[in-house]
């Protein structure tokens, strides 16, 4: 998965940008599969893309069962072929990473460039990581997102 350290991210978008490069052969940001997500306030900004989560509520959730899980990687992936556009999967995703492609009307989610993320090797700040890590349960996940924003409150 991609690893974030928001710490590092200065919100230069250059990862969105070499994420529709990659996919769509065009620096167009609206059909990315990462999003830096923008606190300017508090000046943080946090890159996320799919965590592939252990019990994922975007797989759970898809009526025509396009999303599945590969069973040698463990990667939640689209099938674009069962895909009927309806976004449930983007209502279920607790981390709003499902994207939605627009003119093909399916979902999209990171797919990892198929072992070599284009938007970890564009981050010359270091704020982003490609790492094999063990899937977790979203809730789990959301509840150590939050841990440290509550205790900075």
């Amino acid at each position: 998965m991609i690893l974030a350290h928001p710490q590092k991210c200065v919100a230069c978008h250059l990862c969105e940008g070499a994420c529709s490069f990659q996919h769509e052969g065009a620096f167009q940001p609206a059909r990315t599969r990462i999003f830096v997500h923008d606190f300017v306030d508090e000046a943080v900004y946090v890159p996320v893309a799919c965590f592939h989560c252990k019990d994922a509520p975007c797989l759970s959730n898809c009526p025509t069962y396009a999303i599945t899980r590969d069973s040698l990687t463990g990667m939640v992936q689209v099938n674009d072929d069962r895909c009927i556009g309806c976004k449930m999967c983007m209502v279920a995703c607790p981390f709003s990473v499902m994207g939605f492609h627009e003119e093909k009307n399916v979902s999209q989610n990171c797919d990892l460039c198929g072992g070599e993320p284009q938007c970890v090797k564009i981050c010359v700040y270091g704020a982003l990581e490609y790492a094999e890590v063990e899937p977790v349960d979203w809730m789990l996940r959301l509840d150590q997102a939050e841990r440290p924003a509550a205790a900075a409150g």
